[in-house]
């Protein structure tokens, strides 16, 4: 009987789900209307919720028995959605009707608020409610503050909320004490600042991210070490420094600790984690790590996966022998590895390696990784020493993504079967090496981003667009190589973003299908293409543009400087174009480069008015007229070169209306008249490559955060950006040379060069008021006057050239100050006096720094300032100030000798007066030798007398 009553049991648990799935379960009618009522109401238009069962609707998800709605996913919805929610604002009682909600995502809407009287508070009912992701919005302090009469939440994500402030949001959650918050996301706020708000109420915390904010100052243990529930905490890529407090090897459950992208210092080796043994990801990653650290000091830590411990510095070393774990990422970029990565051979579940800059030179260990290890994705082994041909695996690898070995020593020929070998590439970076030869043929599906510059491939680029290259490429660098002909066949790729073909021997002219692409940007400077610009090309809808080197002619089109709203770079340097200028507006143009060219004309800079442009260059051209007789009212103009032309007048006091311009380049023109005062309020002001995460290579399964954390960057760069720090830049005169400022220093430097031009005047004495001037030079001008003693405070001055000019008096001592000076020159002036001491940097000028001062006398000139001629017969060409300061020099002699005498005939009478037989003794010394010295003296003068009459 029993047996039966059993067997009854088993049987109705085995149909109990096609019981209940028969019995016509449905969700709730009053749910299903008020779902339909937020579609609705928050015009979420594209959802696709067809049939009554609201428990099949996308984004839906209903309890498996009783049919209520448990979690709706409103978060990440095509790019194309634009929020209608009442001009961003939420009306939470909407959600009211859903009892049994325990999960609610409203991720990426841009709610910057919730309505009237509709706020989150409303939600107090929902007893249920355990997860809410408010991430990616606009929401503000005062609307989340109202989450605490919600106590049954347990996971708060407020990532990427520019308006919250951080610590006022802590303050007020901690104060309700019913609120068991166990997850916090606060990543990416901003509104965090200064030093870590005190956590020490959130006894509750099991995983907090504060990652991507404005923290900073030291990291105390108050208060976060107090956390003893903590299994996950990230702290990364904020401004944290000093060190780590040791109390967070205490926290034992950690299973995740992320500390990357901070200016923490740690030296090894260390215990600090030794207790931790929970851990499964730990990144300190991109600090400054020193000392050594033994792998095996992490020989208890049986779970970790995730290891990254690259460095900011260059003198940590990491000594790994044998791994005792099994890892999925790894990063030991810039660290120096004691021995060749053999302990390679026994991962067998790696899926990111970083081994970037290590010092490595041998390649057989990752050689037998690629070939024994079908997991790996990311693969970058940038900036070593390997050496001899790309050797690929003997079998497929279906998994690996990224691959970049750029910046090493290969040689040799690309291998003909890399498709084949790795046929699921997305990245691969091979630039910087010594490859030779043909492209191969590249038939990777997948393949977006290809980097094979500064090698020596040699191929025709029309074959290498219509054979070798796949076609849904969105990026290609193929710059500083070999590659010749025309390319024409470029114009069917239709999904080319970006394309670097520049430093090539390209030629022939631009073909009128490159109109027909819509390249981000494009770059084929340096190269030998001739002919005109086509018309088209100004309605082709680029970003950045660079045409510079080349032999193209003509005038340039009409509508180039307005062909889109989203240009920002414009470079046709270095060619023949010739006419004028055609730009009038443009909104967003930030740079543009039209220098060495055969432009003429009067240069009209109206058309700065409301753009942004940044920086111009058109030096070298055959511009006249007037210069910078300009009316602006606002402009973010940073950097205006406009040397070697045929500019004439005066330099208009209007050019102070450039509040951010600091780099100013007039030199080699007509221009005349003084230095305008107001020059001295130019200088540096504050006017106020992105990476992809890894997470997803992290498969954690239980670290709550384990898809938003990740230590290795997939080079799936912005591309723009990336392009901006390697191709822009301006050359600029400084130092004495010609040099290619690159953007990433660019806007760093403070120039002002008006060398050779008819100015006259002093020098502003104010010059210090330049408080960041790197370069100044007045050279080949008629200026006069003394040099300004006020040029010693410059402390970030490198060079210095006041030579040619008609300067007289003396050389201020105080330029000795200036310790960072590589270049300086004074000649071919009217200066007087000694030469600078020959110390610090002073010692490193020769006499061509003062040749051509006729009075200047000292080291390294070889006149001396202390020859007989000079001490008897003092130069008849005394300046005013000469005279003064000889006159103040035998004053203070005279002074001192009266001094000197009253002092010590005075002290000799005082120590007679009170010592009577140092009184007397003097008496009888003079009676004894007074008459012999007297006698001698008298026939001393009398011989002298007798010669002179002699003679």
């Amino acid at each position: 009987m029993c047996y039966n009553f059993t067997r009854m049991l088993l049987v109705l648990a085995l149909l109990l789900p096609e019981i209940v799935s028969g019995s016509g379960l449905r969700c709730k009618e009053e749910e299903q209307r008020a779902l339909l009522h937020i579609k609705a109401e928050m015009s979420f238009s594209f959802l696709k919720w067809e049939g009554t069962e609201c428990c099949n609707w996308e984004r839906v998800t209903c309890h498996p028995t009783t049919g209520h709605v448990t979690e709706l996913d409103f978060g990440d919805f095509p790019n194309d959605y634009t929020s209608n929610i009442d001009h961003a604002m939420l009306n939470a009682t909407l959600f009211l009707p859903l009892r049994q909600l325990r999960s609610v995502s409203l991720s990426g809407l841009d709610i910057y608020g919730c309505m009237p009287g509709s706020g989150f508070e409303s939600w107090s009912g929902l007893s249920n409610l355990k997860m809410l992701n408010l991430s990616h919005n606009y929401l503000n302090t005062s609307t989340i503050s109202s989450l605490v009469e919600i106590p049954s939440l347990r996971v708060l994500d407020l990532e990427d909320n520019p308006f919250i402030q951080g610590d006022v949001l802590v303050k007020v959650l901690a104060e309700f004490t019913a609120l068991k918050l166990e997850v916090v996301n606060l990543r990416s706020c901003g509104g965090f600042f200064g030093s870590l708000p005190y956590l020490g109420d959130w006894s509750s915390l099991k995983a907090l991210s504060l990652a991507n904010n404005n923290l900073n100052g030291t990291l105390t243990s108050k208060g976060l070490c107090r956390l003893e529930n903590l299994e996950e905490l990230d702290l990364s890529n904020n401004d944290f420094a000093g060190n780590i407090p040791p109390c967070i090897g205490n926290l034992s459950s950690l299973k995740l600790l992320d500390l990357s992208d901070n200016r923490f210092e740690l030296k090894f080796p260390t215990s600090m984690f030794q207790r931790v043994v929970s851990l499964r990801y730990l990144s300190l990653s991109n600090n400054h790590l020193e000392g050594t650290l033994s792998i095996s000091s992490f020989s208890n830590h049986s779970y970790l996966e995730v290891l990254g411990l690259s460095t900011s510095t260059l003198n940590f070393r990491v000594e790994v022998f044998n791994m005792p774990f099994q890892l999925q990422d790894l990063e030991l970029s810039n660290c120096i590895l004691s021995v060749e990565p053999t302990f390679l051979y026994s991962q067998k579940k790696l899926r990111a390696l970083d081994l970037s800059n290590t010092r490595s030179k041998g390649l057989s260990p990752v050689l037998w990784l690629l070939e024994n290890n079908t997991n790996l994705v990311l693969l970058d082994l940038h900036t070593n020493f390997f050496t001899g041909p790309l050797r690929l695996p003997l079998l497929t690898h279906e998994n690996l993504s990224v691959l970049d070995i750029s910046d090493n020593n290969l040689s040799g020929e690309l291998p003909v079967d890399v498709s084949a070998k790795l046929p699921n590439l997305y990245y691969l970076n091979l630039s910087n090496n010594y490859f030779d030869g043909p492209l191969p043929f590249i038939s990777m599906a997948n393949l977006q981003y290809l980097d094979l510059s500064l090698n020596n491939l040699t191929d025709d680029i029309q074959n290498t667009f219509s054979m070798n290259l796949p076609y849904d490429l969105y990026f290609v660098d193929l710059s500083n190589n070999n590659f010749f002909g025309s390319f024409t066949n470029i114009t069917n790729r239709l999904f080319l973003s970006t394309l670097l073909l520049n430093h090539n021997k390209i030629s022939g002219e631009l073909p009128l299908g490159i109109c027909n692409i819509s390249f981000w940007i494009l770059d084929v400077s340096n190269n030998e293409l001739s002919g005109v610009l086509p018309d088209c090309i100004g309605r082709a809808g680029y970003m950045a543009l660079k045409l510079s080197g080349n032999h193209l002619e003509g005038s340039i089109p009409s509508d180039i400087c307005t062909m889109s709203n989203q240009m920002w770079l414009l470079d046709l340097s270095d060619n023949k174009f010739s006419g004028s200028i055609p730009c009038s507006n443009n909104s967003t143009l930030q740079v543009m480069d039209l220098s060495k060219n055969n432009l003429s004309g009067n240069y009209q800079m109206s058309w700065l008015n409301g753009s942004r442009i940044e920086a111009i260059n058109i030096g070298q051209n055959m511009f006249s007229g007037e210069l910078l007789n300009w009316n602006i009212t606002e402009s973010p103009l940073k950097a205006f070169l406009a040397r070697d032309n045929m500019f004439g007048g005066h330099i208009s006091e209007q050019i102070c209306q450039f509040k951010y311009l600091h780099i100013l380049d007039l030199s080699l023109n007509d221009l005349s008249g003084q230095i305008p005062l107001c020059i001295i309020g130019l200088g540096l002001k504050d006017d106020g490559s992105s990476i992809m995460s890894l997470g997803e290579f992290y498969d954690g399964g239980e670290l709550i955060f384990s898809d938003g954390f990740s230590i290795l960057p997939i080079r799936e760069h912005n591309f723009f950006n990336d392009f901006r720090i390697r191709n822009f830049g301006l050359e600029l005169m400084s130092k004495g040379r010609f040099d290619f400022h690159g953007y990433q220093i660019l806007f760093l430097e403070c120039i002002i060069d008006l060398s050779s031009n008819k100015l006259v005047g002093n020098i502003p004495e104010e010059i210090d008021q330049i408080t960041l001037l790197t370069t100044l030079n007045l050279s080949n001008n008629h200026l006069t006057g003394a040099i300004p003693d006020s040029i010693s405070k410059l402390q970030h001055l490198l060079s210095l050239d006041l030579s040619h000019n008609s300067l007289t008096g003396k050389i201020p001592r105080e330029l000795t100050k200036l310790t960072s000076l590589e270049v300086f020159s004074v000649a071919y002036n009217n200066l007087s006096g000694p030469t600078l001491d020959m110390k610090g940097q002073f010692a490193t000028f020769d006499n061509r720094s003062y040749e051509g001062n006729p009075n200047l006398c000292g080291p390294p000139l070889s006149k001396s300032c202390f020859s007989y001629h000079d001490t008897k017969l003092p130069s008849q060409n005394k300046t005013e100030n000469d005279q003064a300061d000889e006159s103040i020099d035998f004053l203070i002699l005279f002074s001192s000798f009266a001094l000197f005498f009253v002092v010590s005939f005075w002290g000799l009478v005082t120590v007679l007066y009170f010592k009577s037989n140092w009184r007397y003794g003097l008496f009888n010394l003079v009676d004894k030798y007074g008459d012999m010295i007297y006698l001698s003296v008298v026939l001393f003068v009398r011989k002298i007398r007798a010669a002179q009459r002699d003679n």
